[in-house]
């Protein structure tokens, strides 16, 4: 197949199994867990790799972190009393996959937050993996998390599952911000969509090829430039023609990646339920279009003016012969900006002595030992401040100042 475009389903009906006849999408995302249409799909397309997903309300999502091991058994428990999750075609599971909470928080959110997430997912997945299917983690909204956030909040995760799941969108184009941003800022673009790469070029110098790659929901939404979260079909300037150059754009970016496996473009089978989601759909022109494409060696489209994709800027490596405090200095200067958590164990030490914090937290190893930093400034002095702790040694913040070489420790 020359496209890695699955199916996001969000309603069940014959126009949908007819498009799943068509295009047999190698991954399919359901909402609607109706047993008796999956069975039909998988007489048809037995290949499928399945996902289920039940919508969980916000507050219930909200309150993860009140007990997240227990809330992620439990959520796995209500998954698993599901007909679906009991049902099985040809003695095999009817479904192959499981999300757990959908766009649960965003890259904002705080590190305590971030971790015991972290924890749910962990216990979500392992309930999930000893039923027999595959848990599909992460799942954040478009333009949220980083390979840092992944590695230093979520390593139980990254170490339990497999599949990592990604939102990608853009508007009005699938490129606008990955092309504005390398032409105006050259940093390499992957924002919005081909996020992922940046976020697996991390994970993947830690993990090797251990994961793959599903982008569990793709398109377009004026969302993201602060309009309604509405689709390509709302607006009259977009055409099909021009959404369709967009997902050729992405497609041949998606075929460079061995290890993604799937974008599932959201929507095929929208619910009449939720009438802004039809402006979503792809029944009709883009799945002839897909199916086309299948069949015969499509001319190519239209393409924005190409641009390399750099690689994302590596981990810092402090120069041979510096000092921690040299090293810490200069990490925090590359990452100066305004951050308040006053929650936060360095923050905590940094408002107690009279200082503001402007910069986030941060990762430095220095001679193979992990070290959290964090700027801080006093804006009467002007004394500047590198507060730190050794990883795993929480209840001891030391800091290194500026024009010193030696370590003020406070206990």
């Amino acid at each position: 197949m020359n496209h890695k475009y699955g199916f996001h389903v969000n309603r069940t009906g014959d126009d949908v199994l007819d498009a799943i006849k068509r295009i047999k999408p190698a991954v399919i995302k359901a909402l609607d867990t109706n047993v008796g249409f999956w069975t039909r799909v998988r007489a048809v397309h037995p290949e499928a790799f399945l996902i289920g997903r039940i919508v969980a309300d916000l507050s219930e999502q909200e309150r993860f972190a009140d007990n997240p091991t227990e809330n992620g058994r439990q959520f796995a428990d209500r998954i698993l009393r599901q007909e679906a999750a009991k049902t099985t075609f040809q003695n095999k599971p009817l479904f192959d996959a499981w999300e757990s909470y959908n766009e649960v928080f965003p890259e904002s959110a705080s590190p305590d937050r971030k971790r015991k997430y972290d924890e749910f997912q962990v216990a979500f997945g392992q309930k999930i993996k000893a039923a027999g299917f595959e848990p599909i983690a992460m799942n954040f909204a478009t333009g949220n998390m980083l390979g840092k956030d992944f590695l230093d909040y979520f390593p139980g995760t990254l170490e339990t599952h497999t599949y990592l799941g990604f939102h990608e969108y853009d508007w009005p184009t699938m490129w606008r911000l990955h092309k504005e941003n390398i032409e105006q800022k050259n940093e390499g673009g992957m924002w919005l969509t081909l996020r992922y790469r940046r976020v697996m070029a991390d994970v993947r110098r830690v993990y090797g090829d251990k994961h793959r790659v599903l982008i569990t929901e793709c398109g377009m939404t004026q969302g993201v430039v602060g309009r309604d979260d509405v689709g390509w079909r709302a607006d009259p300037k977009v055409s099909e023609d021009d959404y369709w150059t967009s997902l050729m754009w992405y497609n041949d970016h998606l075929l460079e990646d061995d290890f993604v496996d799937a974008a599932l473009l959201f929507v095929v089978g929208a619910s009449g339920g939720w009438p802004k989601w039809e402006s979503f759909e792809h029944l009709g022109g883009i799945i002839d279009r897909l199916a086309t494409l299948q069949t015969q060696q499509p001319a190519v489209p239209p393409q924005p003016d190409p641009v390399p994709d750099p690689e994302p800027d590596p981990e810092p490596v402090p120069e041979p012969g510096t000092t921690l405090a040299q090293a810490m200095l200069a990490e925090a200067d590359r990452r100066q900006v305004i951050e308040f958590n006053p929650d936060a164990a360095l923050q905590k030490r940094i408002f107690a002595e009279g200082f503001v914090p402007n910069s986030p937290e941060f990762d430095l190893t220095y001679q193979g030992v992990q070290y959290i930093g964090q700027r801080a400034e006093n804006l009467q002095t002007g004394e500047v401040r590198v507060y730190h702790v050794r990883v795993g040694d929480w209840g001891t913040v030391a800091y290194e100042s500026r024009g010193g070489a030696d370590s003020a420790l406070m206990v």
